[in-house]
């Protein structure tokens, strides 16, 4: 009887120590007290525990200022292009496209070029345009055009006589055969196409223009009948000619000065800036 109470004594016991074993080894597998559900952070908390800007590159907009940022090289590289971008006169550079608004609100085009040094550079990429007409004091007309960008354009004007001969015209006339007075002024008759370059300084430009052109000059005099010409030369030429243009609010202003031919020429014209 007394082996049998104390049985019935221990079995309560060696059940609370079992349990109690469990409890505080885990399961055997570690001694530190685990958290309640409540308490342990989900998978998808514990992913978002690393900050997103770890793994974001900040964009470059036109602006920015570069730091150290990397450049995102989207061209492909090719023969004459090792690097996958451009060369311009700092290196090789990643361009972007940018716009922005002159002091009359138009948009205007530019490129904004980062080199791999993290120079940036700002290169205008609207055309400058401008076209008009002109008048020399040799009694010729002038159609010109300019176009370019803010720093340099390029300029063509075509000049020519605009007045014309009256008289009757006999293209196998010789100066010997000559049977009625001569005129002293002889009929004369000039195009010429010029082509050049300039540097612009803001609204002033300054351009340097090569010329090649064709002078025809008549002998003519006159008899009972009228006004009668006949061929005295053909000849062509080469000459130069200097100038400037100004550009106002919507048109422009240009003067030029042919030292080779004596001719000075102004005209007038309309711009797109």
């Amino acid at each position: 009887m007394k082996s049998l109470l104390i049985s019935l004594l221990l079995i309560p016991t060696l059940m609370f120590g079992q349990v109690s074993s469990w409890r505080q080894s885990g399961g055997g597998s570690s001694s530190q007290p685990q958290q309640s559900r409540a308490q342990q952070p989900s998978v998808s908390q514990q992913q978002n525990n690393v900050s997103q800007w770890r793994t974001q590159t900040a964009p470059i907009r036109p602006g920015d200022k570069y730091e150290g940022q990397p450049l995102i090289r989207t061209y492909r590289s090719t023969p004459y292009n090792p690097y996958g971008l451009y060369y311009g006169p700092y290196g090789y550079y990643q361009p972007y496209p940018y716009i922005w608004y002159d002091d009359y609100g138009w948009r205007q085009k530019s490129e904004i070029r980062i080199y791999e040094n993290g120079r940036r550079d700002t290169v205008s990429k609207n055309l400058y345009y401008t076209v008009g007409l002109g008048h020399t004091n040799n009694k010729q007309v002038s159609y010109w055009g300019a176009i370019g960008g803010d720093k340099g354009y390029f300029i063509i004007d075509y000049v020519m006589t605009y007045e014309i001969d009256h008289n009757q015209y006999f293209p196998y006339g010789q100066i010997n055969n000559v049977d009625f007075p001569l005129s002293k002024d002889d009929y004369k008759k000039e195009s010429t196409l010029y082509l050049g370059g300039g540097k612009r300084f803001g609204k002033l430009g300054i351009h340097g223009m090569i010329g090649f052109g064709n002078e025809v000059i008549r002998y003519q005099g006159k008899d009972q009948l009228g006004g009668i010409s006949f061929p005295k030369s053909n000849s062509n030429f080469t000459t130069l000619k200097f100038g400037i243009i100004r550009d106002f609010k919507f048109f422009t202003i240009k003067l030029d000065r042919d030292p080779i031919r004596n001719l000075n020429q102004i005209s007038i014209g309309l711009h797109n800036k």
